[in-house]
This record gives structure tokens, sequence and C-alpha cells, in this order.
């Protein structure tokens, strides 16, 4: 492989982690596996290890994954919220322990707790005087959003606790199996999509605006470490432990200490065996070494603890057979096959389909039809076909031939050779038609409560609407008369979608369904160019030379907006008053063309609200260092970032103060 191809290959596994880290974070789906995200990780860090000439830029390597909102408050965290390591063997756990035996020259196996890792969203809360003073998320970890009324309505989260000294306590939030069970039977009842497992149900609702809605869905919690705890006297885990059993906070029930590494094996084989007897998920076992100085001694990484790991368990695996295969058509026309199974039981679901991802899958794998196949799944995403039993195949085996031809539309279908997705192209399609409404009006776009996919569906059924554009001229009498649809019903949705006109440009920009863009790609253009026609009359390469932008990104806009049926579209949606400009009320020009880049703990602001101070007049907020990156504003314990600039030596390090100086002389050059 040369070095064009290694530097490419370097940038498509960055943009897949940050993409995947976005939906993980932000939205709290996973499209992939763990397993199959931290390969991406370990191929990236293998390479970056190896060509560090070819890794210029900033990698998504050295951060803590972000849930920050950028519409929320948010609180800094006193100490650094950090992300474990991960581990899929035991090979690779022995591994970690004799690395830092090594580090440390242990005479002796130290003491190891062994606890159980809860599949659920990260949580800090922060005591004083013995009453909770506010809880957040990990947010980036450094600064978390702030969650405390939400938090308030988990019973086994005190808000008072006997310890009367400042404190910041940490844990997970999980939804307990049988609630998840119970909230998707209600769903299943309400003809609702379905959650597709309890993390992302918790990681969802701890954010929800409405704190009775979460006292419904009964979230529980599970303590297991402090941050910031100045004058408490604990040496040990297990001390920390009992401490916080003692002040009310829930902890696991089976933490183990252990001495020996055969120990270690056998506790994680036996929840491995054992954990579908449980209230809720766990995707495996956490091992810290137990003594406070050894894990002082040991430090951190940028990102992850040296002290700590987590053994992460294979995702469990079932043979079924394949009874048919179904062609579906996403928003973007991307055809997806997918595999209808004789019913399987993994993973504590039944499972009666699985994805095939593209054609190349399907011949690779060489699969047919009744074969018995081997499936996957990691308890977040939907089961994939990861092998065929050739022993098993019948006789006369009928092939699965991918169509030439759209399933819905019967347009022929396009594939690119350097993509391995084939495409209806085909604007008219209805299954694309269908899939950009549900995106149009989905929660993270337009967010038009009352237009969910059944909804959705039925307006078409029945021809009250036949594109994006008819949803803001609907015959609401005529929507009356449909099942389910009463006076109120009506009023709701008339009043949501009034709402939704006042939808910020990068909403309305990000519901369009652009290929490859998404909610941080569209904050990124508006910032960018301002309004649609500026982005609408865009050269490629000025589309290419923005921060974050790439050539695949870049192209893909620029085919979007030469599209006439497209044009058409964002007339209507003119016509209708959506937005398409920033708000020009309350950002400037001071910072235009100007981009920066945020490392290390500030003292003046908080991470969220620099940002924020930058995009509000015209600047451009980078999330890596490369050359087009214009400042890097540095605070306390800058990292890698701060490393990579200077090696880089096109950037300008400034400080805050700096910063403010840089920002006040713009403002006044802008006046003058």
């Amino acid at each position: 492989m040369d070095k064009n191809n290694i530097k490419e290959t370097i940038e498509n596994l960055r943009e897949k982690i940050k993409k995947h880290n976005e939906s993980y974070y932000q939205f709290s789906t996973s499209e992939i596996s763990d397993y199959e995200y931290d390969q991406l990780v370990k191929k990236l860090e293998s390479l970056e290890k190896q060509y560090p000439s070819l890794s210029e830029g900033d990698s998504p390597l050295s951060e803590v994954g972000n849930d920050l909102s950028s519409s929320e408050k948010s609180i800094p965290h006193i100490e650094r919220m950090y992300s474990l390591d991960n581990g899929y063997s035991l090979e690779e756990i022995e591994t970690f322990l004799d690395k830092i035996a090594s580090e440390v020259n242990w005479e002796m196996f130290p003491a190891i707790t062994l606890e159980h890792k809860i599949d659920g969203f990260s949580v800090n809360l922060f005591y004083d005087n013995g009453e909770l003073q506010y809880a957040t998320t990990r947010g980036d970890g450094y600064v978390g959003e702030v969650i405390t009324e939400n938090v308030k309505t988990i019973s086994s989260i005190p808000t008072k606790i006997d310890w009367k000294k400042p404190i910041e306590v940490r844990g997970e939030i999980y939804l307990p199996l049988k609630e998840f069970v119970r909230i998707n039977d209600e769903r299943l009842q309400n003809e609702e999509k379905l959650f597709a497992n309890p993390r992302n149900v918790a990681a969802g609702t701890i954010k929800l605006k409405d704190s009775s809605i979460v006292s419904q869905r009964n979230l529980d919690s599970v303590i297991y470490s402090i941050g910031s705890a100045p004058d408490l006297m604990i040496a040990t885990q297990s001390e920390l432990l009992k401490f916080l059993s003692d002040n009310g906070f829930k902890t696991s029930l089976h933490t183990q200490l252990v001495n020996t590494i055969e120990e270690v094996a056998e506790y994680c084989n036996k929840w491995d065996h054992e954990r579908s007897n449980l209230v809720m998920e766990i995707d495996g076992i956490v091992i810290k070494t137990n003594s406070f100085s050894l894990q002082s001694e040991l430090g951190y990484t940028s990102k992850s603890p040296k002290w700590a790991i987590a053994y992460k368990f294979k995702a469990e695996e079932k043979e079924t057979v394949i009874e048919d295969v179904i062609f579906q058509v996403g928003r973007t026309g991307a055809v997806t096959p997918v595999a209808v199974l004789t019913p399987v039981y993994i993973s504590g679901s039944t499972v009666s389909r699985a994805t095939l991802h593209n054609k190349d899958v399907i011949t690779k794998l060489d699969l047919r039809l009744k074969d018995t196949v081997r499936i996957i799944k990691s308890g977040e995403i939907i089961p994939k076909v990861i092998s065929v039993n050739l022993e098993l195949r019948p006789p006369k085996s009928e092939p699965i031939i991918f169509p030439d031809n759209c399933p819905v539309c019967s347009e022929p279908l396009v594939k690119n050779d350097e993509d391995a997705i084939t495409y209806c192209e085909n604007p008219n399609c209805s299954a694309k038609i269908l899939r950009s409404i549900q995106h149009f009006t989905s929660r993270e776009a337009m967010d038009i409560t009352g237009l969910g996919e059944a909804m959705v569906q039925q307006l078409l059924d029945s021809n009250i609407i036949a594109k994006i554009e008819d949803i803001f001229s609907l015959d609401y009498d005529a929507i009356g008369n449909l099942e389910r649809q009463g006076t109120k019903s009506v009023e709701n949705l008339k009043k949501a979608i009034e709402d939704s006109k006042n939808r910020s440009f990068d909403k309305v920009l990000f519901a369009l369904g652009i290929r490859h863009v998404g909610s941080k790609t569209s904050k990124t253009l508006v910032n960018r160019f301002g309004n649609i026609d500026a982005l609408i009359n865009a050269e490629l390469e000025e589309l290419i030379d923005v921060n974050e932008i790439g050539e695949k990104i870049a192209n893909s806009v620029h085919h979007f907006f030469h599209r006439e049926e497209n044009l058409k579209l964002i007339d209507k949606l003119k016509e209708a008053g959506l937005q398409f400009s920033a708000n020009t009320t309350h950002i400037g020009q001071a910072l235009s063309g100007i981009s920066f880049l945020v490392t290390g703990r500030l003292t003046k602001y908080g991470r969220k609200s620099i940002e924020q101070l930058i995009m509000d007049n015209g600047g451009d907020v980078s999330k890596s260092v490369t050359k087009k990156l214009s400042y890097l504003i540095v605070g306390e314990d800058a990292g890698s970032k701060l490393d990579k600039a200077k090696k880089l030596g096109t950037v300008i390090i400034i400080s805050e103060e700096e910063f403010d100086s840089l920002l006040t002389e713009k403002m006044g050059e802008v006046k003058e």
C-alpha cells in the first residue's frame, strides 16, 4: 500500500469513528457493535503508530465520547472524567496486567477489584453540605450537561447524604430489563417504533425536558467511583464502595476482590455465562487495581486510566436459517438486503431479521436461501450474519440475487466502483419519499411531534401528502377523518408543524437528508456559509476547503444542490417560512474565516461557552489540528493537540486571555 492509500485509509477510519461517536453519544444509537467499533479503533491506532508522518491532524483516539448538546446548560467537572480501554480476550487482560506490573515492579500480584460493567449512561453527581447540588452527564470529559431535575426522579440516587464535605460521585444510570420490556410493550400497543435496547432508552430519557416522563420510566443506578473529594481519606476501591453504600448509594452486589489472574478469568467467565440472570444489561467486567496509591502511581493516558480496563463480553452467536431476503430502500436511495430468519432467541430477545449490508457481503459469504447461518447480536444493533454452515446447505440451494432494478419503483440501480452501496437514484421512488419524510420530521431534524413513522405512512397511503413540502399545506379536515385521529390530535399536529418553522437553519439543513451530512456537519456548513443561497452557489473547492469537510462530503453536498428537484424543494420550504439563514441578530462577522480549536481545561470559559462565542462571532470551531486550523486555544493540562500544533508549525497557539484580546481587536475592526 503506497503512502497516499495509507493516508486515505487513516482519514477514512477517523471519519468513520467520529461518525459512530456522534451517533452513540449525541443520538443514543449504534450502527455497529462495540466489538466492530473497537476493531476500527485498533486499526487506526496501529496505522497512526506505524506511520506518524502520515497522521497529520487530530485523532478521535485522544478524546472521550462527547454527549454535549449545544443548546443545553453545562457545568465543568472538578476532576476530569475518563473512559476505559477495552479488551476482548483474557489474554489481552493478562497482557494489560503484565504491562503495568513492569511499570511499578510488583513483587507480588496486587489486589484487583472486579465489577460489572453496566451498559448504561455515565453520570457525575456533586454534593456539598450533604445535599445534591447538581448532576451532569460525562459530556466531553471536561464539561457535562446538566440533568439535575431528571436525576432527582431516580429513587436509588439520594438527594441527601451523611458526608458533608464537597464530593463528586460517579456511576451509571441504566434501565432495568423489566422496564425495557414494559415500555416496548406499550409502544407496540400504540404502534410506535420500538426502542433498540435499554442503554439507548436510558441515554435518551435522562436528557428529556419533561421530568414527569423520566419518572415514569423507572431508571436505576449503580455508583462506583468519585471525582474530586479532597477531604475523603480512603485508600482502596473496596473501601470506597463501602463508603458509597453507607451514604445511601446503590453499588454493585457482585463486586469481588481477587489476587490472581486465574481468579480474574474465573470471574469473567462466570458472568459471561450468567449475565442473562441479572436485572440489568452488563456488557463486560471492569478490572481495577484496588489500591488508590497504585492508581495514582500508574496515572492516565490522554483518554483512559492506566490502572483499569474493561473486559468486554463477546457478542453471542447462534445458528438459524435464512427463509427469505428482502431489499429495503432508504431515504438516500441506498438499497440494503435484509435476511428473514427462522426466529431465534439471542442476547435477550427473539430475532427474526438480520442485515446483510450490501451486495458484496452476499457475494463474499456466498449466501443462499435456506442456508443455515451463524449470526451475532451485541445487544445494540440489528443482528448480523457472519458465516454459513456449508455442511447443512440443502441440495440445489438457490443463490440470493441482488436486483438490478429498484424493488420499489423498478428504476435501474446504480453502484459506483468505489462504493459498496447500491443506490436507487429515482427522486420519485415511494420508498425514498417515505424515508426522507420520516427523517425530515424526526426528533434530531425538524422534531415535528405527531408525525412519527406510522403517521407519515398513513398520510402517504391516504394521498394527503406525496412529498416533504406537502407537510406545510396539509388538509387538516381530511386528517381528522382518518382512523385514530381526533380533533385534539389534529390541533396538536398543526401546532407542531407551525412550531417547526422556527427550527434553526442547521436543523433544516440536516433535515434535507443530504448524503453523508449529519447534524454536526450541518452546523459546520451553516457557520461557514450563513445562508442557503451561499451554500447552493458554493464551488466544490470552497466546500472541500471547509474545516471538517472532506472531499466525499463536499462532493455529496455539491451534487445535492445541483439537482433541480432539490432546488424546487428548497423554494417550496422557503415559501412555507422555514429558516434558511443563520440567526444574524446575534451572529457577528468579527471572526469570519478564522478557525479555532480548544484544548485543555479553561479557567474563565466552559468548553461549550467559548465555542459558542466563537460561532456567535462567525468563526469556525474545529475538532482537529490540521493545516487549515488558525488558532489553538490552550488551557491547563493540554495534551496531544498542543504537541501536534507545535509540530505542525502553522497553527497560532494562544491562551484564553489572548483569545479575548483577539476578539476585541477583530470586533473593533468590524465596527471601523
